[in-house]
């Protein structure tokens, strides 16, 4: 868990924060001082993270979003601002799909499924808090990637390909508000265990037991093991603090050693 107060008085909000990725990064943000707004589709998962934080002395709040409609992240913005007592000046874009699939086993509608929330909708929320972000003195936006935005990767071509726009998405918006007081960056961690990745059905796709494929994933690794949950955290939190105000369009990656360069 993240400690200090790096990030006193910072005005978050996470997408997808109701477990996994981005609910060890907003309590890895309120950990280090920051109020944090949590949203996801499900109530139930960001009110128990939102106590969570609670119960460990950080201020953090449960707003229900869906970021494939227009009306409902109007809402969460305007319900952050009330919540944050101010305009958020840190988004983190971490909500997101994954389905492996050989490529000729996507259909169009998981094409469309995957580039509608993985990319369009991120641009979504993105648009919706940049006008606020653009005109604080300090602000941030951190896109949770993936190294499957860095590279080419047997049975995921869909899934690459979004995390891929991420990437550039986080790029040029780099390069058009680099004169703001806004940073733009992204954090592609590598394999790690959460939900998102049902690992037998993964395992099917590459014609191998689950837990067969899993280890050798592990064995990629130079550290010869998956990250974890707080280490990903962590690298957020350092792009959201002030250490890294001179750091802009990159794209972090928390891997353990799989991709370099």
């Amino acid at each position: 868990m993240a400690d200090g107060r790096a990030l006193a008085g910072r005005r978050a909000v996470v997408t997808g924060a109701g477990r996994g990725i981005g609910r060890a990064i907003a309590e890895h943000l309120a950990a280090s001082g920051a109020s944090v707004v949590l949203a996801a589709r499900t109530e139930a998962e960001i009110e128990g993270a939102a106590a969570a934080i609670h119960s460990q002395g950080g201020e953090a709040w449960a707003v229900r979003c869906d970021i494939s409609d227009d009306a409902s992240v109007a809402e969460l913005v305007a319900s952050s601002t009330d919540l944050l007592g101010g305009p958020a000046d840190t988004l983190v874009n971490n909500a997101g799909v994954y389905k492996p699939r050989a490529f000729g086993d996507y259909t169009l509608e998981d094409w469309t499924w995957m580039l509608d929330i993985n990319v369009v909708a991120l641009v979504r929320v993105t648009r919706a808090f940049l006008p606020e972000l653009v005109r604080l003195d300090r602000a941030r936006i951190i896109n949770v990637s993936s190294i499957a935005g860095k590279k080419g990767t047997f049975g995921q071509a869909a899934y690459n390909a979004s995390k891929h726009a991420q990437i550039g998405i986080t790029r040029c918006l780099a390069v058009e508000t680099g004169s703001t007081g806004l940073r733009v960056n992204a954090v592609c961690p590598g394999f790690t265990r959460t939900d998102l990745i049902d690992v037998e059905e993964l395992g099917r796709v590459h014609g191998r037991p689950g837990a067969e494929l899993w280890a050798s994933v592990e064995q990629t690794s130079t550290i010869k093991r998956t990250v974890t949950l707080d280490e990903i955290a962590a690298a957020v939190v350092y792009l959201a603090s002030p250490a890294a105000d001179g750091v802009n369009g990159q794209s972090l990656v928390v891997d353990g050693g799989i991709v370099m360069g």
